[in-house]
């Protein structure tokens, strides 16, 4: 039988969030993982796995379908004290081709959270990189994830499906890119202390903005945030202040109240050394006084202002979608090609075999109608005339599948031809 490629997916679709967080595998978690399975002389050949904030993606090359996902949730309770099995776990398992297009379509972007997100190349060539740092043959799961890295390359190359910001903190961030060109050298205050004002310290940082300042009603938070992005923490009375410091602004809290007003703006410029001031508030309700937007070199955008940019933007990526799922067919289509031919030795062995039992089936009529000596002979004649017919057949299949010119429609023939399934069947 030949190899089987498996998935298990547990995603943003079909897994909750806290239990997400208890099947993520770090780095040497995964190692451990693929360990056991090498080291465990059963039905996995190769495996690799894929872990990240929305997903966790175990895929293996399988001698046999067996018991793949008893080993799984077995190797979790072992190596991570998690029983799967007490869960509500419901993980989305796929084989062979659904398996393929959908490793592609999340290295391509596909099947994120966020339609078209970008990081997740990396951690796909991150996985990549893992599997090769091993002590390991994996040849399928080499060729499988290096083709996936081509998708998710092609698809960033000659789609928009990963262009434009679709979330509302890197969607502050690409509204300073269009505004400032030195981005080491801004200064930028974050008020609020918040998933959303971390996301978008992370976006900030990843364009070149080093020096941050967090402003947050509660201490703790805004140390442990300044912390990360190694900031200033300031209190929210200390904002007047630092206004007239920074070159932009970005305020993201729940409060009730202007957190920035007119008065505070207008004060700050007569003291700013910098020229151009740019204000983003993705609050609601709004934490900065709208007047602000009246005041002279002041860019001032609301969570509106945003909201409106990220739906334009997502229904653009939506509108890229039947060009990079092309894309993804065609890869998977050409990987799928590549992995039917890795057949070529089990039909060498099945074309062989099928000449065999013909041989022994015509011979057999002989063996008692003639002396023992003669017998052999039409023995040893038939091996060399077997021998000789299957020479060019099997020197082909071999020249042709290390050239890669050996295509699945040439084996299929070969296996209608001699009705070698049906041979296989008869034999056992």
């Amino acid at each position: 039988m030949s190899d089987t490629i498996i998935a298990v997916s547990y995603n943003y679709q079909n897994t909750p969030v806290e239990l997400r967080d208890k099947v993520a595998l770090s780095d040497d978690e995964a190692k451990q993982f693929i360990r056991a399975a090498m080291e465990g002389q059963g039905e996995i050949k190769e495996l690799a796995i894929i872990s990240t904030c929305n997903r966790t993606e175990i895929y293996a090359v399988l001698r046999e379908p067996g018991h793949f996902f008893d080993w799984v949730t077995d190797q979790y309770q072992h190596l991570k004290q998690v029983n799967l099995k007490t869960e509500s776990a419901d993980p989305t398992i796929l084989y062979n081709a659904h398996a393929i297009e959908h490793l592609f379509g999340v290295a391509g972007g596909l099947k994120s959270m966020m339609l078209g997100e970008n990081q997740i190349l990396s951690q796909v060539k991150s996985s990549y990189e893992l599997i090769l740092s091993l002590p390991y043959s994996f040849p399928i799961l080499n060729r499988l994830f290096q083709d996936a890295v081509r998708v998710g390359k092609s698809v960033r190359t000659n789609t928009h499906l990963c262009k434009g910001a679709v979330s509302i903190s890197l969607a502050a961030a690409d509204l300073t890119r269009k505004i400032y060109a030195n981005f080491s050298k801004l200064k930028v205050l974050l008020v609020g202390a918040g998933e959303t004002t971390e996301l978008t310290a992370v976006h900030l940082r990843a364009i070149g903005v080093v020096d941050f300042i967090i402003a947050n009603r509660g201490e703790e938070r805004r140390k442990v945030l300044a912390e990360k992005f190694n900031a200033k923490a300031i209190s929210l009375d200390e904002i007047p202040s630092a206004l007239t410091q920074v070159d932009i602004a970005i305020v993201a809290t729940k409060s009730k109240d202007y957190l920035i007003t007119h008065d505070m703006v207008k004060k700050s410029l007569s003291e700013r050394k910098q020229g151009s001031f740019l204000i983003i508030d993705i609050s609601s309700p709004r934490n900065v006084d709208p007047l602000v937007g009246d005041l002279p070199q002041i860019y001032l955008y609301n969570i509106n202002d945003l909201d409106k940019v990220v739906a334009e933007n997502l229904e653009k990526r939506k509108k890229e979608l039947p060009v990079a799922n092309e894309i993804v067919r065609e890869i998977a289509a050409e990987f799928r090609e590549w992995f039917k031919t890795l057949e070529v030795v089990p039909t060498i062995s099945r074309l062989s075999g099928y000449f065999e039992h013909i041989r022994d089936q015509e011979l057999g009529k002989f063996k008692y109608k003639t002396t023992e000596q003669e017998f052999q002979k039409m023995d040893d004649l038939s091996r060399k005339i077997i021998r000789k017919l299957l020479h060019y057949p099997i020197k082909e299949l071999r020249e042709q599948n290390n050239n890669g010119n050996l295509t699945v429609s040439k084996i299929d023939t070969l296996w209608d031809l001699y009705r070698l399934k049906s041979f296989k069947k008869d034999k056992e």
